[in-house]
């Protein structure tokens, strides 16, 4: 999928997306001091909070010299190009793991199926989860390898709260109120994977 096609199915995912046609344009999360270099601290980048950070990409703000890093391998817009280039680099991956959209599309898809009264068991929430964004139902072999990576996450954070709460205070989100913030982190950790296979980012 085109990079801007990623964000906005994974903001579709969780809920999230705005989808007014019309209006402001809107200043997507970016990586701390994206326009330093290229404008000598001339300009800075401030991302747009509120709502307004889930609209659609079509709206997101674009400087010329310095296009947003999260759509890779863009036109330049110095002429016309007929095509989409396709990326093809281990930045890619890196980047997508990283973007504080794909974190708070993480957290808030944990938050949704850890909270839902009909999914009382991990494994019935992590079978939802993998549903709902791949849609279709987890192989017996990837159904273990999402309990084994949930445990792992789960077991770690048990031990370090402070990590857990810094990783569920991700951007605009508040950290949950209850107790649980092993199992909702940990949570978030597979919901990160999922977003991320090869399945949920490539259309064949």
């Amino acid at each position: 999928l085109p990079a801007w096609m990623i964000r906005d199915t994974r903001l579709a995912l969780s809920g999230q997306l705005r989808r007014e046609l019309g209006g402001p344009p809107v200043y997507p999360y970016q990586p701390p001091g994206v326009w330093k270099d290229q404008f000598m601290g001339r300009l800075s980048y401030q991302p747009t909070m509120g709502s307004g950070q889930y609209r659609r990409t079509l709206y997101a703000f674009w400087r010329r010299t310095s296009a947003p890093t999260f759509l890779f391998d863009s036109a330049m817009r110095r002429s016309c190009e007929v095509t989409v280039q396709r990326t093809n680099t281990p930045l890619h991956a890196l980047t997508l793991l990283n973007d504080l959209t794909g974190q708070e599309v993480a957290r808030t898809l944990a938050d949704r199926f850890a909270l839902d009264p009909q999914l009382p068991s991990v494994d019935d929430q992590l079978h939802a989860l993998w549903r709902h964004a791949l849609g279709r139902e987890a192989s017996s072999q990837e159904a273990k390898l999402l309990s084994t990576q949930y445990n792992q996450a789960c077991a770690f954070y048990a031990q370090h709260a402070a990590d857990a709460g810094e990783l569920l205070s991700i951007g605009q989100l508040a950290p949950p109120s209850d107790e649980r913030l092993a199992e909702r982190a940990a949570l978030m950790v597979v919901a990160t994977l999922v977003l991320n296979l090869d399945e949920a980012i490539t259309h064949e």
